[in-house]
């Protein structure tokens, strides 16, 4: 497969724009860059190694177009057996906010901006790019995910500690009964997907792990460190949410939660480990450090 990044220029008709890779420390599967073009106008263009991520990032972005603040689509490229597909891009105006530069009114705002994300909601879970795969039990669409990731780290992962993370997955599965769904998930909402300009939220992105879930899966992210400890930008992002919809119960489930999300992130960076240096990617590390430190030894 051709991986130049002058098939896209061509493709594009982008033959006099300037392109820079845009890297982030927890950036684990697209390439994006920032186009620029002669006369200053810019774009997005995100080329996915995975067929799925793209018609993940195509049908989500199509689907929220009119009702959301996602980046609208330009243009598209169709993967092929010779090329990645790629999507071409507004790039909406500011940059990925941390989680040092929330504030309040923005927790607030970003809350809601989830809420509106789980009241579309969806005939069943699982991936919507598939519709005929759709399962009525969410019990069945997260053991199909999780026992997935579980495999992808059989190998690496001590044999003992394995033992404990199946246990627990098989004791705690059945809370899942009674989870507020099925709705569209982001599956990775997080400061670092949200673009901000002038401390005001300009929109989400990166939808390639978007899915029909249930609205507790979206909670994992901010209780699985990224801001959980901060009380103050935590209430407000409770709040907004609130304001447009109840906020799930989630504090039973949420360890089976943060075990699934950690076994799929060291999953991928273990099954894709010839693909770089993944033992000092901050996001394997501390995942790695969370399923080897959970239960007392």
């Amino acid at each position: 497969m051709n991986f130049s990044i002058s098939i896209y220029r061509d493709y594009f008709n982008l033959s006099d724009a300037t392109f820079e890779h845009i890297v982030h420390d927890d950036t684990m599967i697209a390439d994006v860059y920032r186009v620029t073009q002669s006369d200053g106008t810019q774009y997005i263009l995100k080329i996915c190694p995975k067929a799925d991520h793209y018609k993940h990032e195509l049908f989500f972005l199509t689907y929220f177009a009119n009702t959301l603040p996602v980046p609208r689509i330009l243009n598209v490229m169709e993967p092929t057996a010779e090329h990645h597909g790629a999507l071409l891009m507004e790039c909406l105006p500011g940059s990925p906010v941390t989680i040092y530069e929330v504030t309040n009114m923005l927790a607030y705002d970003m809350g809601s901006l989830l809420a509106r994300i789980h009241s579309n909601r969806t005939s069943g879970y699982g991936d919507l790019i598939y519709p005929e795969t759709l399962q009525s039990d969410p019990r069945d669409a997260f053991a199909i995910k999780f026992e997935k990731h579980f495999a992808e780290c059989r190998q690496y992962l001590p044999h003992q500690l394995l033992d404990q993370y199946w246990s627990y997955y098989k004791e705690h599965l059945d809370l899942l009964s009674g989870v507020d769904g099925p709705c569209i998930t982001h599956r990775d909402f997080r400061p670092g997907n949200i673009i901000v300009h002038n401390r005001q939220l300009q929109g989400i992105i990166d939808w390639s792990g978007g899915r029909a879930g249930f609205a507790q899966e979206d909670f994992s992210s901010m209780e699985h460190g990224e801001w959980s400890k901060d009380a103050v930008t935590k209430e407000a992002f409770l709040s907004g949410y609130a304001s447009i919809r109840p906020v799930p119960d989630y504090a039973k489930i949420m360890p089976l939660l943060r075990i699934g999300r950690a076994l799929a992130v060291v999953g991928y960076f273990l099954k894709n480990k010839q693909q770089g240096d993944y033992e000092n990617n901050q996001w394997y590390i501390f995942n790695l450090r969370f399923l080897e430190t959970y239960f007392p030894t």
